[in-house]
């Protein structure tokens, strides 16, 4: 179940968009994915503003069609998005989870 916090983040990724001459081919990605290494070798002293990044599945109208009308395609693989709360980073992929992404 999706929370409605996640639903509104989501709703300000997945956007309607203009299909006047046809939907637009996937979204863009933004920025790059936070990293913080917090154990082993190289670890970093982390402050308590530890960045959260949230992972879900992008909610589809039909099997190529996200929610806001963009096209991406039937994959073997469900469409996910990670994205940071204040979207300084949003990267869609296919797959069950970020580790297993198809590239």
């Amino acid at each position: 179940m999706t929370s409605m916090k996640t639903q509104s983040t989501l709703s300000k990724i997945i956007t309607k968009v203009n299909c006047t001459y046809g939907a637009p081919m996937g979204r863009n990605n933004i920025g790059e994915r936070p990293t913080t290494i917090t154990s082993g070798r190289n670890c970093k002293i982390v402050k308590a503003n530890q960045i959260a990044i949230f992972d879900c599945f992008v909610p589809m109208s039909d099997a190529a069609y996200d929610k806001g009308g963009v096209y991406w395609g039937i994959g073997s693989k469900p469409l996910r998005v990670a994205y940071t709360k204040d979207l300084s980073y949003v990267e869609f992929y296919r797959g069950y989870s970020y580790e297993n992404r198809e590239i």
